[in-house]
């Protein structure tokens, strides 16, 4: 995890600092309040110290410094193809993937030659077969479909001439940094709403998606009292994946089954608000993220679509239509500001395509909301962003956002050396791992 500073100024003195611990989602508001989400579904609160284990022998901050552990999944695949005289079998075509291998088929990974992702991991399980694939399975775990790669589904028909079965196994770190323990609930999903400048209210709202689907409320959260004091649970006809608060009480999410849903008349005096309005998702597109900000509500689908909602009013919060921004994007953030950042996928570097690279959205203005291209910074393992801490507005002194030549397509992007970033974010990164590491 990286942020880059506690203050929120524009001087060009900025510079990343790397904060102890080891989370798979982080979320903060403008009050400084900072929730986080481990692999293990555990929810951690930031006690605004800094250093942790990396430190080690280091000057920080040991006051507010506190042990963490996280639980993570590796997988890999079992492939086989069926032939007409022993069936389905580890012998597959020349140009067939691994059979054992990663999600992708590219890379060999066997039982015996994948390792926890870097030394500070050890596993606490031994492989079994995974049942909670995408897509479900049938009883020996098998996942069926016409050809490498394609569409999986439980059972088998004439036209399945492959197989794959996942195995998962657990392993577990030992840490610690400025984290305390959150209030004892799996939580899959977080968001914190930042308060409008001169808001008086005495609470913050937090909203939260556990790990089993179901939409919960914090109560009572402060500054003092980041962890707040009890959860209220805010019905829904399926479960939830994601959800997110804007800067006036605008609470979006999405559902299981890709669409997204409004959140009607929260206030302050009704923190839960009264009913859903359900969003129907972009054409032949299933959403898996929802961002708010100020005004402004972004969406990723499951195919890294980056997606803005148009025609939001005061009187029609849902908006009218889903605008295409941009592809290969694997997360969004949007801030109070309508600040628009994003871990994107498939950028141009100066040797090859990069994975996980931080773009932020230019030209983001009130007369185009959407943006105009594409700004880019540090590139590569990042996997999750939150711009979500930052209410200050631009000084006079800031430079503008100037013209880009810069397509809005990111595959085209292409990332330089270096970059300054310009606003308080929060990444997480993958730093370190072994080459024969699957990643979750």
């Amino acid at each position: 995890m990286y942020t880059n500073g506690t203050t929120v100024d524009h001087s060009p003195c900025r510079f990343w600092r790397q904060v102890g611990g080891h989370l798979r989602l982080i979320e903060c508001n403008s009050d400084g309040i900072v929730w986080g989400v481990g692999y293990d579904h555990t929810a951690w609160i930031y006690t605004g110290g800094y250093g942790g284990s990396f430190l080690s022998g280091l000057a920080g901050s040991p006051e507010n410094i506190h042990p963490q552990t996280d639980v993570k999944g590796v997988y890999i695949y079992e492939n086989q193809r069926w032939n007409p005289v022993t069936g389905y079998s580890n012998r597959g075509l020349p140009t067939d993937r691994y059979m054992w291998s990663d999600a992708s088929g590219l890379c060999e990974c066997t039982k015996a030659n994948t390792k926890p992702p870097s030394p500070l991991w050890s596993w606490v399980s031994d492989w079994a077969i995974d049942f909670s694939i995408s897509g479900g399975t049938d009883r020996e775990g098998w996942q069926y479909a016409a050809d490498f790669p394609a569409s999986y589904h439980s059972y088998k028909t004439m036209r399945d001439f492959v197989r794959r079965r996942r195995w998962a196994r657990k392993c577990k770190i030992v840490t610690s940094g400025p984290w305390l323990e959150g209030p004892p609930i799996a939580l899959r999903d977080v968001s914190i709403m930042s308060q409008p400048p001169g808001s008086t209210e005495d609470f913050v709202p937090l909203w939260a998606i556990s790990d089993k689907g179901d939409v919960l409320c914090r109560l009572q959260v402060t500054p003092q009292n980041p962890a707040g004091t009890s959860w209220l649970h805010v019905g829904t006809d399926q479960p939830f994946v994601s959800v997110t608060i804007g800067m006036f009480y605008q609470v979006w999410a999405v559902a299981q089954d890709g669409s997204a849903f409004c959140r009607g008349s929260v206030s302050s005096k009704k923190p839960e608000g009264e009913c859903w309005y359900h969003v129907p998702s972009p054409l032949k597109q299933k959403l898996k993220q929802v961002s708010v900000g100020r005004t402004a509500v972004l969406a990723v689908d499951k195919n890294g679509n980056l997606w803005f909602r148009a025609g939001i009013t005061p009187s029609y919060p849902q908006g009218s239509s889903w605008e295409h921004i941009s592809n290969n994007v694997r997360k969004v953030s949007v801030g109070p500001l309508d600040q628009i950042w994003v871990i994107a996928d498939k950028v141009q570097g100066s040797h090859s395509l990069s994975c996980g690279t931080v773009c932020r959205r230019t030209g983001v203005q009130p007369l185009e909301p959407k943006g105009a291209s594409w700004d880019y910074g540090i590139g590569g393992g990042w996997e999750h962003i939150t711009v979500r801490g930052n209410a200050t507005e631009r000084t006079k002194m800031a430079a503008q956002d100037g013209p880009s030549s810069s397509p809005r397509d990111l595959s085209s992007l292409e990332v330089p050396g270096s970059y300054e970033p310009r606003t308080t974010i929060f990444v997480d990164g993958v730093q370190g791992l072994d080459r024969n590491a699957v990643q979750c």
